[in-house]
């Protein structure tokens, strides 16, 4: 047997027990995600791996987080904003408070082209580093000395704090814009992705697996005639995913495991 049951984000008591930080979210699956097979062969024995490992999906728009910076709920940048979208948004959601805002002046908006706004508008419009501060909740002063520090190394051409690439470095001047990502890309209209949180994924974690596809039970020992593919298995994820690895989970150890169940 080969399972390829999907993972488990579609069901709630699973993620409450592995990756809880999803709870409440937004789900990237087509609602059958409900961990079946991982749990038909966890009763016989099977072992899991990284089930608290996720993907997840923050909608701050890159082209706009790059031109100018992502701060948490108090103010604060924490990364580069000019890495890979995924790891900014497992760094938003493991480790900083909410909500988190996309900061960016006039010069840097405009510089998006209009196609590749996705829709998104700012929600918040100040003169002042101060008025933005006190429309978004944060603490008094916390914007300014952020912007302010990035704005004195920006003038050097460089990022001390998280190296995000000179090419997108320049100070921002006022007015600033805040930018919510809870209110996902191409606002009101159908098939708004992560509208609610902002926040969307699925699960990586799954049946620990050889190259192979077969199962291991807890000792190591593959389980007799039970294999395992897809996001029902751990799969070649670590600590982090990039778009479309799955199909590679799906479909090149799909067919190493339907190879390997085939020969008995």
């Amino acid at each position: 047997m080969v399972l390829t049951t999907g993972g488990f984000v579609d069901n709630e008591e699973m993620l409450a027990d592995h990756a809880p930080h999803l709870v409440g979210h937004g789900k990237i699956s087509d609602g059958l995600d409900d961990g079946s097979g991982i749990r038909m062969a966890s009763a016989i024995g099977a072992a899991t791996r990284r089930m608290s490992v996720t993907e997840i999906a923050l909608t701050a728009l890159p082209a706009m987080a790059t031109r100018g910076m992502l701060v948490n709920g108090h103010g604060q940048r924490f990364i580069n904003e000019d890495v890979y979208p995924g790891l900014y948004s497992v760094a938003a959601v493991l480790t900083q408070p909410g909500p988190y805002w996309v900061i960016v002046d006039e010069e840097g908006y405009e510089s998006v082209p209009e196609a590749e706004r996705w829709g998104v508008l700012p929600q918040f419009v100040g003169e002042t580093l101060a008025e933005l501060e006190e429309e978004l909740g944060m603490p008094a002063g916390a914007l300014e000395s952020t912007v302010g520090t990035y704005n004195r190394y920006a003038e050097e051409g460089q990022d001390s704090y998280f190296h995000k690439d000179a090419r997108w470095l320049r100070p921002l001047k006022g007015p600033f814009a805040a930018i919510d990502p809870r209110l996902g890309f191409n606002p009101g209209e159908s098939g708004n992705t992560g509208a609610g949180t902002g926040v969307a994924g699925f699960t990586l974690g799954g049946l620990s697996t050889t190259a192979d596809g077969a199962v291991l039970d807890v000792s190591g020992t593959a389980v007799p005639g039970l294999f395992a593919a897809g996001r029902a298995a751990s799969g070649i994820h670590g600590e982090g995913y990039i778009s479309g690895t799955s199909l590679g989970d799906g479909t090149f150890f799909g067919r190493r495991a339907g190879v390997a169940a085939a020969r008995g």
